[in-house]
């Protein structure tokens, strides 16, 4: 049974995100801009609450791809990467029957942040299985078909005791002849920082050598939470960076930037945050617009995911 101060908190979050609009439309180009659309994405525990959502946008049926972890009332036992699919990107369904999750949760402590990408007619989900505070592995998921998926340690890293992984949020995206692995240094003592490594593949990632990238426009009053980087036209690249207050303030806020680059170092940000209250996003770029898939903790521990549409 549920407390009465968990019925309030849970009525008030129903209230606030009521006041996103319904995705009535029939196709994402039909929406208006600068606006919140609320979407129902199914999950395998049934409450339709993600943290995570990672968005692909593919040639043919299905368009669309979302990889996902979720989170009901912020319980991340049950947050295990997991896919759906729509063919308009605003009504999602999972592809095939039982298919979510992907992979169990490990033994103790949870699965995080997935990310999605289509390589050489492979799919790959990069993930992170968070033991705490024995290690912390980066795990690899190919299919070629979306229903079979292969697992693997892409690399491992021992903690030592440590309560912070060694990372948060990995974002893979490819060059013409290099693969890019951004992702969040958590630390709970001197703040989190965003780095990036490269390879010549994926298998190849150089994980000692971090690249020194240049974030020109970034508010320090934020530090980086969650990341997403994909390419936008032939030659350019845009960041989704969510950032957060720092670890000391008691109330957490968390604000999206968006970042554009050429060469996936040097990246320009618009000074003004383009979401408030967004915990994780992605997205792409079609004909000039940025379509945002973003999840918030609209309020107390319940999650609701949203897609907000904006010039680039």
């Amino acid at each position: 049974m549920l407390g009465i101060k968990t019925k309030i908190k849970r009525c008030i979050a129903h209230c606030i995100s009521a006041t996103w609009a319904s995705p009535k439309k029939k196709t994402i180009d039909e929406l208006a801009f600068n606006k919140k659309y609320k979407l129902s994405i199914p999950t395998y525990e049934k409450s339709g609450q993600i943290v995570h959502p990672d968005i692909l946008i593919q040639e043919g049926t299905p368009k669309y791809v979302l990889a996902f972890t979720p989170y009901p009332n912020t319980n991340d036992k049950f947050e295990n990467p997991s896919i759906a699919v729509s063919d308009n990107g605003l009504h999602f369904h999972e592809e095939k029957e039982s298919l979510n999750p992907l992979v169990p949760a490990p033994e103790k402590d949870h699965n995080d942040d997935p990310d999605l990408t289509f390589h050489n007619g492979t799919y790959q989900i990069l993930y992170l299985e968070t033991v705490r505070p024995d290690y912390q592995n980066l795990m690899l998921l190919t299919s070629k078909d979306r229903s079979n998926w292969n697992k693997e340690v892409l690399h491992h890293e021992a903690l030592n005791g440590k309560k912070d992984g060694f990372m948060l949020s990995p974002a893979l995206v490819y060059s013409e002849n290099d693969c890019f692995l951004f992702a969040v240094k958590k630390d709970l003592s001197y703040g989190n920082s965003l780095f990036a490594i490269k390879g010549t593949g994926l298998k190849s990632l150089d994980f000692e050598n971090k690249l020194r990238l240049n974030l020109n426009g970034i508010s320090e009053k934020y530090q980086p939470w969650h990341v997403d980087v994909f390419k936008c036209g032939k030659d350019g690249y845009v960041m989704l960076l969510c950032m957060v207050t720092p670890y000391s303030n008691k109330k957490k806020e968390y604000t999206l930037f968006v970042g554009t680059s050429k060469n996936l170092i040097d990246w320009n940000f618009k000074k003004t945050p383009v979401l408030t209250n967004a915990y994780r996003s992605s997205g792409f770029v079609k004909d000039g617009v940025l379509y945002i898939y973003f999840s918030s903790n609209v309020y107390a521990d319940v999650w609701k995911t949203g897609l907000y549409k904006t010039s680039l």
